[in-house]
C-alpha cells in the first residue's frame, strides 16, 4: 500500500508543481535557449530535474511518515548522493561547467552512495570493487546525460527501468529502496504530462544526472542483492538501452575523430527518428525496447539459469548489433536546419550532413523526405508551445 502511495503522491505533486517550475526557470534565468547544434527555437524551462526530484522527496517522506521502519542504511545514503547529482546538475543547467568538474561531480555523488557499503563483490580486491563500481555509475550517468536529446525519452525510460528495479527491491526485502524507486518513477510520469509529446520544460543536466544516479545505485543494489550466478547479468539488459545508446554515440565519435562529449545529433534516436519520419512514434518504440529489455532482464534475474540468460543474451546483442550497424548509415546532421516558419518566403531548408553519411540509396532517400520540423519548444507561461509531433530532436549531451 505504502509502495502504490508514494508513486501516486509523486505523480499527482510532479503534475501540480511544474507549472510553477516552469514560471520559476523564466524567472531565475534556468533556460534552455537555442544554439546551432539545437532545434528547437524558443528558450525553454530547464527546471524539470527539480521537479522530479522534489516530488519524489515529497512522496518518499510521505512514505516514511506512515512506516518508519522501512528505512534502512541503503536508502539513506542512496538519497545522500542524489542531493549532491541534483546540485551539480542545477549548477551546470545555470552557470555551466567543463568536463573535468562534472565528472567529479559526478564521482562524489557516486561516492557517498557506496559510502554505505553496497559495493557488490566483483572478485577483485576491496579498491578494485569500489573502483569499477563507481566508474560505471558515472559511465551511467553520462549516458542518460547523453540520451537526454529528445521529448520524453529519458524520463519514460527511467520510469520503466525503475519500475523493473522495484520489483527487484521488493524481492529481496528492501522495501525502503523500492519506495524511493517508485516515487521517482511515479515524478518522471508526471512531468511527461509537460514534457512529452510536447515540451514546456526539459529535464535539463540536474534531471538526466540526477536519473542517471538512481539507476547506477538501483542497479549496484540490485546486482549486489541478486543471487549469485548467471542472475546477475540480468541487471545489464535492465540498463540495455542507454548502454547501448553510449557505446554508439563513443565508437562513432572516436572512429570520425570528434571528442566524445562534443554535443550532436548522432545518438540512436536522433538516425531512428529520421527513418521513422516522426519523433512521437519513435519515443514510444523506445519506450516498448525498454520495457522488453527490462521483462528480459527479470526473466534472467529470477531464473538464474545459464540456457535463458545465454539465449536471451544473444538475442539482444544480435538485434543492438544489427541495429546499430543499420543506425550508423543514417545521415547525421552537422547543424540543426533552419525552419519553414524561420526561411524567406518561398524558401525551403536543406539538411547538412557530417562524414556518416551513408553509401546506401535507400537511406539517403529516407534521410531526404524527412520532416524539418522542430523539436518541441516552450514560450513563456501562458502562450502556447510549438507542437513536437514528427520533428526530430536536439542533443543536449555535454
Amino acid at each position: 500500500m505504502v509502495l502504490a502511495i508514494a508513486f501516486i503522491l509523486a505523480l499527482v505533486v510532479s503534475v501540480v508543481i511544474t507549472p510553477l517550475a516552469i514560471r520559476a526557470a523564466w524567472a531565475t534565468g534556468y533556460l534552455d535557449r537555442p544554439e546551432a547544434r539545437k532545434l528547437h527555437t524558443a528558450a525553454t524551462a530547464l527546471l524539470g530535474g527539480a521537479v522530479v526530484f522534489v516530488s519524489a522527496l515529497v512522496a518518499i517522506a510521505a512514505a516514511r511518515a506512515l512506516r518508519p521502519g522501512l528505512w534502512g542504511r541503503d536508502t539513506l545514503f542512496l538519497l545522500g548522493g542524489a542531493v549532491v547529482a541534483i546540485g551539480l546538475g542545477l549548477w551546470d543547467d545555470r552557470f555551466g561547467m567543463r568536463p573535468p568538474g562534472k565528472l567529479a561531480g559526478q564521482a562524489a555523488a557516486a561516492a557517498v552512495f557506496l559510502a554505505s557499503g553496497s559495493i557488490p563483490n566483483l572478485g577483485l580486491p576491496p579498491v578494485g570493487n569500489a573502483t569499477v563500481t563507481l566508474v560505471a555509475m558515472v559511465a551511467l550517468m553520462n549516458a542518460v546525460n547523453f540520451l537526454d536529446n529528445m521529448n520524453g525519452v529519458v524520463s519514460g525510460l527511467s520510469a520503466i527501468i525503475l519500475a523493473a528495479f522495484a520489483w527487484t527491491s521488493i524481492a529481496r526485502g528492501a522495501a525502503g529502496v523500492a519506495t524511493a524507486q517508485l516515487a521517482v518513477a511515479g515524478a518522471c510520469v508526471g512531468f511527461l504530462c509537460y514534457n512529452f509529446p510536447r515540451a514546456r520544460v526539459f529535464l535539463g543536466d540536474a534531471g538526466s544526472i540526477f536519473l542517471g544516479y538512481i539507476l547506477g545505485a538501483s542497479a549496484v543494489l540490485a546486482f549486489q542483492g541478486a543471487s549469485p550466478g548467471w542472475g546477475r547479468l540480468g541487471t545489464l539488459l535492465l540498463l540495455g538501452y542507454p548502454a547501448f545508446d553510449l557505446c554508439f554515440v563513443v565508437v562513432n565519435r572516436l572512429r570520425e575523430g570528434r571528442k566524445v562529449y562534443e554535443g550532436g545529433q548522432d545518438h540512436t534516436n536522433h538516425r531512428l527518428a529520421s527513418v521513422i519520419r516522426c519523433q512521437t512514434r519513435t519515443v514510444l518504440l523506445l519506450w516498448a525496447s525498454g520495457v522488453a529489455l527490462c521483462a528480459s532482464g527479470l526473466t534472467v534475474l529470477y531464473l538464474n539459469r545459464p540456457l535463458p540468460t545465454l539465449l536471451l543474451s544473444a538475442v539482444w546483442m544480435i538485434l543492438l548489433s544489427w541495429a546499430g550497424v543499420r543506425l550508423s548509415r543514417v545521415p547525421v546532421r552537422s547543424s540543426a536546419p533552419l525552419l519553414p516558419s524561420d526561411l524567406p518566403h518561398g524558401a525551403s531548408p536543406t539538411p547538412t550532413t557530417n562524414g556518416s553519411a551513408s553509401s546506401s540509396p535507400s537511406w539517403r532517400a529516407v534521410w531526404s523526405t524527412t520532416p524539418r520540423t522542430s523539436r518541441s519548444t516552450s514560450s513563456p507561461p501562458g502562450q502556447t508551445p510549438a507542437s513536437s509531433s514528427g520533428s526530430t530532436p536536439t542533443t543536449s549531451d555535454t
